[in-house]
């Protein structure tokens, strides 16, 4: 009851509803003492920290990701979010969706937060927890569910295949088709998510609110339209998310945003520059890209939904990144900048010092408009980008990013056959190889190196060599 009046509310109420129940929360953690941290056996104080700087103040889980979302990722894994999947996850070929979310491996993360223990799954927000730089967790994502009752998820985000028309010079095979059929002659697509997947779904989707579909790039996506088809047809009230580059319009996506009303868009664009914009997405157009955002920008207006543009801060176009607040701004929307660690030749993490420093000066010298709810928003996710950069500028590297866990066998190998495609000749070659390789004592490392191998290289290394020859090249890796 409570929910629905707030939803009829006008966004300046609820803005005052929000900051009220935010001081409210604060004044409780203040004199009540930090309920929600009180089992943290590390970082109690930074944990404070971020609590405090929550959007609706200190709540009682560290995240409500595991209780609130699920996530398919394209390897057949299955996790709250895209960040904590691992080789403990459960996998959608060995298992099915009720079994995963009731007592598989994400009720196994929520009895881990519990303790704050994030050590095993969630290190991508313990490192932003220890560098303050909580805007920039994927937890503020979650926190808008924590008062949603029910024992379903709210949330399910969909990455399924990796079919997309570009090749993103910061993307890989995984997630994209494009790199995938030129470096590998093939492409693999959905390999995990058959009919059955999509009939379970049905179980779950009266209780979302929200579906979101990531690839690739979603309207390429075959399975996609199948899901948006049982969304409308038994939850039309859900919410529906798709990120996209926005290169790609025809007769079938107008025929969607015809028929479904609840569609939402987050469009990828790394540039407003035309010719960094056809270096950075490759086999991307800007002028296509703008033209379809303001076709998307329409649907929004019509049917009251929202468009977001979302920002991969790299090197090469470290120059540009506030050029963002001032296009979003205009076009009266939002800009949400991600975290980007790899591949580290183009991460600003890894920049030399001193032009980082620099980039950093120059940032700082920009200043927006901040008189609606969307430009502070966006000046404020600005000003986080910019906290991560100095974050990065000050950091030991060798206390704030230890060394990443080894993957066990297993693991290691499921990613390996993905790295050749699994084509026959190749696959015989390999297993001849890990024969060779398995009895040394340095082997779950070795297998471990492989992969970080460019799968490109991997193939052409494995088609190229005899298997002494590759042996002895793993045995001297170190």
């Amino acid at each position: 009851m409570l929910s629905k009046i707030y939803n009829i509310m006008p966004l300046f109420i609820k803005n005052m509803m929000i900051e009220i129940h935010r001081d409210f929360r604060l004044l409780n953690f203040f004199i009540f003492k930090r309920p929600s941290t009180k089992n943290c056996k590390e970082n109690k104080h930074q944990v404070d920290k971020y609590q405090q700087s929550r959007k609706y103040g200190p709540l009682k889980k560290i995240c409500y990701a595991p209780y609130t979302s699920i996530f398919f990722a394209r390897n057949g894994k299955v996790s709250p979010c895209y960040a904590s999947y691992n080789n403990k996850s459960d996998n959608i070929q060995n298992s099915n969706i009720k079994d995963i979310w009731f007592k598989g491996s994400i009720a196994d993360i929520r009895a881990e937060h519990k303790n704050c223990d994030l050590d095993t799954t969630c290190e991508f927000c313990k490192t932003l927890i220890i560098q303050d730089s909580f805007g920039s967790m994927l937890t503020n994502k979650y926190d808008h569910y924590a008062f949603s009752k029910g024992k379903y998820p709210r949330i399910m985000e969909f990455e399924l295949s990796n079919k997309c028309n570009l090749s993103c010079i910061m993307c890989d095979s995984n997630l994209s088709s494009s790199i995938e059929s030129k470096d590998c002659n093939s492409i693999s697509g959905n390999q995990f998510y058959d009919n059955n997947f999509i009939k379970q779904l049905d179980e779950f989707i009266p209780h979302l609110q929200l579906a979101e579909f990531t690839g690739g790039d979603p309207f390429m996506i075959e399975e996609y339209y199948n899901i948006w088809d049982r969304i409308n047809e038994i939850n039309p009230k859900c919410q529906i998310l798709i990120t996209t580059n926005a290169n790609t319009m025809n007769n079938r996506i107008e025929k969607l945003l015809q028929k479904h009303k609840n569609i939402n868009f987050n469009v990828s664009i790394d540039s407003l520059e035309e010719e960094n914009y056809a270096n950075i997405r490759r086999n991307g157009n800007l002028n296509i890209a703008l033209k379809n955002i303001d076709k998307f920008l329409e649907y929004t207006k019509e049917n009251k939904t929202n468009l977001n543009i979302l920002v991969c801060p790299l090197t090469v176009n470290r120059h540009e990144l506030h050029n963002f607040i001032d296009f979003a701004n205009e076009k009266d929307i939002c800009v949400y900048y991600h975290t980007v660690v790899k591949p580290k030749n183009l991460s600003l993490k890894y920049l030399n010092k001193q032009e980082l420093e620099k980039t950093i000066r120059s940032l700082e010298d920009f200043s927006a408009i901040q008189k609606t709810k969307k430009q502070k928003t966006n000046f404020n996710n600005f000003q986080n980008l910019l906290t991560l950069l100095r974050n990065w500028l000050n950091e030991d590297n060798l206390e704030v990013n230890p060394k990443p866990k080894m993957l066990d066998e297993s693991s290691a190998l499921e990613i390996l056959s993905l790295k050749i495609n699994n084509k026959h000749e190749l696959n015989n070659k390999l297993v001849g190889l890990l024969n060779e390789i398995r009895k040394e004592e340095k082997y779950i490392f070795i297998l471990n190196k492989l992969i970080d191998v460019d799968d490109k290289v991997f193939a052409e290394h494995l088609e190229a060599k005899d298997i002494e020859e590759i042996k002895q090249i793993c045995l001297d890796l170190n």
